[in-house]
Protein backbone atom coordinates (compact mmCIF):
# COMPACT_ATOMS: atom_id res chain seq x y z
CA UNK A 1 0.00 0.00 0.00
CA UNK A 2 1.57 3.19 -1.18
CA UNK A 3 0.54 7.14 -0.96
CA UNK A 4 1.94 10.05 -2.67
CA UNK A 5 0.31 12.10 0.16
CA UNK A 6 -3.04 12.14 2.21
CA UNK A 7 -5.51 14.71 1.03
CA UNK A 8 -9.33 14.57 1.03
CA UNK A 9 -11.85 14.63 -1.44
CA UNK A 10 -14.15 17.67 -1.83
CA UNK A 11 -16.75 17.21 0.89
CA UNK A 12 -14.94 14.24 2.17
CA UNK A 13 -12.37 14.53 5.05
CA UNK A 14 -10.72 10.92 3.83
CA UNK A 15 -8.65 10.10 0.73
CA UNK A 16 -9.77 8.48 -1.96
CA UNK A 17 -8.63 4.74 -2.30
CA UNK A 18 -8.02 2.93 -5.52
CA UNK A 19 -7.56 -0.79 -4.54
CA UNK A 20 -5.51 -2.52 -7.65
CA UNK A 21 -5.83 -6.38 -8.70
CA UNK A 22 -3.91 -7.83 -11.20
CA UNK A 23 -5.94 -11.17 -11.74
CA UNK A 24 -5.22 -14.58 -14.10
CA UNK A 25 -7.42 -17.38 -13.44
CA UNK A 26 -8.86 -16.51 -10.36
CA UNK A 27 -12.62 -17.67 -11.78
CA UNK A 28 -13.21 -19.61 -8.15
CA UNK A 29 -11.86 -16.85 -6.04
CA UNK A 30 -12.55 -13.11 -8.11
CA UNK A 31 -16.13 -13.06 -6.82
CA UNK A 32 -15.41 -13.40 -2.76
CA UNK A 33 -12.03 -11.48 -2.99
CA UNK A 34 -14.30 -7.86 -4.65
CA UNK A 35 -16.97 -8.50 -1.99
CA UNK A 36 -14.42 -8.54 0.47
CA UNK A 37 -12.91 -5.27 -0.46
CA UNK A 38 -16.73 -4.08 -1.25
CA UNK A 39 -17.81 -4.84 2.45
CA UNK A 40 -15.06 -2.44 4.03
CA UNK A 41 -16.26 0.17 6.38
CA UNK A 42 -13.86 2.60 5.16
CA UNK A 43 -16.34 5.56 4.82
CA UNK A 44 -14.25 7.88 2.12
CA UNK A 45 -14.47 6.92 -1.50
CA UNK A 46 -12.63 3.74 -2.60
CA UNK A 47 -12.67 2.18 -6.39
CA UNK A 48 -11.79 -1.56 -7.11
CA UNK A 49 -9.41 -1.87 -10.36
CA UNK A 50 -9.01 -5.27 -11.84
CA UNK A 51 -6.51 -5.56 -14.32
CA UNK A 52 -7.65 -8.63 -16.40
CA UNK A 53 -5.28 -11.05 -17.95
CA UNK A 54 -6.15 -13.51 -20.38
CA UNK A 55 -7.65 -16.29 -18.39
CA UNK A 56 -8.76 -20.05 -19.61
CA UNK A 57 -11.46 -19.70 -17.34
CA UNK A 58 -14.49 -17.32 -16.49
CA UNK A 59 -12.07 -14.85 -15.14
CA UNK A 60 -13.06 -12.17 -17.68
CA UNK A 61 -16.64 -12.78 -17.28
CA UNK A 62 -17.01 -12.72 -13.91
CA UNK A 63 -14.90 -9.41 -13.72
CA UNK A 64 -17.45 -7.71 -16.02
CA UNK A 65 -20.45 -9.18 -14.22
CA UNK A 66 -19.04 -7.40 -10.82
CA UNK A 67 -18.60 -4.27 -12.56
CA UNK A 68 -21.94 -4.31 -13.53
CA UNK A 69 -23.34 -4.62 -10.15
CA UNK A 70 -21.28 -2.00 -9.06
CA UNK A 71 -20.04 0.87 -10.32
CA UNK A 72 -16.60 1.02 -8.12
CA UNK A 73 -15.46 -1.95 -10.10
CA UNK A 74 -13.56 -1.27 -13.21
CA UNK A 75 -12.48 -3.64 -15.39
CA UNK A 76 -8.97 -3.18 -17.64
CA UNK A 77 -7.24 -5.60 -19.89
CA UNK A 78 -3.84 -6.80 -19.31
CA UNK A 79 -2.46 -8.36 -22.71
CA UNK A 80 1.18 -9.74 -21.39
CA UNK A 81 -1.00 -11.12 -18.61
CA UNK A 82 2.13 -10.57 -16.68
CA UNK A 83 1.79 -9.42 -12.82
CA UNK A 84 3.85 -6.46 -13.04
CA UNK A 85 2.20 -5.35 -16.18
CA UNK A 86 -1.33 -5.43 -14.48
CA UNK A 87 -0.38 -3.34 -12.05
CA UNK A 88 1.10 -0.72 -14.11
CA UNK A 89 -2.05 -0.85 -15.75
CA UNK A 90 -4.18 -0.29 -12.99
CA UNK A 91 -1.91 2.20 -11.48
CA UNK A 92 -2.64 4.17 -14.69
CA UNK A 93 -6.21 3.72 -14.31
CA UNK A 94 -6.30 4.77 -10.63
CA UNK A 95 -7.73 7.49 -9.44
CA UNK A 96 -7.31 7.46 -5.70
CA UNK A 97 -4.62 9.10 -3.49
CA UNK A 98 -4.12 6.30 -1.71
CA UNK A 99 -2.93 3.17 -3.42
CA UNK A 100 -4.13 -0.52 -1.87
CA UNK A 101 -2.28 -3.93 -3.65
CA UNK A 102 -4.70 -7.38 -2.98
CA UNK A 103 -4.69 -10.34 -4.95
CA UNK A 104 -7.27 -11.68 -6.81
CA UNK A 105 -7.78 -14.42 -4.47
CA UNK A 106 -7.61 -12.88 -1.43
CA UNK A 107 -10.26 -12.18 1.55
CA UNK A 108 -9.04 -9.21 3.14
CA UNK A 109 -10.78 -7.73 6.73
CA UNK A 110 -13.90 -5.50 6.54
CA UNK A 111 -11.25 -2.71 8.65
CA UNK A 112 -8.57 -3.02 6.36
CA UNK A 113 -8.68 -0.19 4.08
CA UNK A 114 -9.61 2.10 7.38
CA UNK A 115 -6.69 0.45 9.87
CA UNK A 116 -3.84 1.62 6.55
CA UNK A 117 -5.46 4.85 5.94
CA UNK A 118 -5.65 5.39 9.84
CA UNK A 119 -2.18 4.23 9.81
CA UNK A 120 -0.65 6.34 7.03
CA UNK A 121 -1.85 9.68 8.72
CA UNK A 122 -1.04 8.98 11.93
CA UNK A 123 2.57 7.84 11.27
CA UNK A 124 3.34 9.65 8.05
CA UNK A 125 4.36 6.74 6.79
CA UNK A 126 4.54 6.29 3.01
CA UNK A 127 3.59 2.82 2.92
CA UNK A 128 1.70 0.31 5.12
CA UNK A 129 0.64 -3.24 5.09
CA UNK A 130 -0.81 -6.13 6.49
CA UNK A 131 0.34 -10.14 7.30
CA UNK A 132 -0.62 -12.70 4.45
CA UNK A 133 -2.04 -15.13 6.59
CA UNK A 134 -2.28 -17.88 3.79
CA UNK A 135 -5.29 -20.19 3.88
CA UNK A 136 -6.32 -22.91 1.75
CA UNK A 137 -9.64 -24.50 0.31
CA UNK A 138 -7.98 -28.28 -1.41
CA UNK A 139 -5.78 -30.37 0.77
CA UNK A 140 -2.78 -29.22 -1.57
CA UNK A 141 -3.64 -25.52 -0.85
CA UNK A 142 -3.99 -25.88 2.63
CA UNK A 143 -0.45 -27.79 2.87
CA UNK A 144 0.73 -24.57 0.95
CA UNK A 145 -0.39 -22.34 3.43
CA UNK A 146 0.56 -23.95 5.94
CA UNK A 147 4.26 -24.10 4.21
CA UNK A 148 3.95 -20.13 3.81
CA UNK A 149 3.16 -19.20 7.71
Amino acid sequence: MATQGIHGLAGSPLPAVSVILPILNEEPYLRDAVRSILSQDYQGEFEIVLAVAPSRDRTQEIADQLHCEDSRVIVISNPSGKTAAGLNAALQAATGTIIVRVDGHAQIPNDYISIAVGLLATTGAVNVGGLMAAEGVSSFEKAVAGAMR
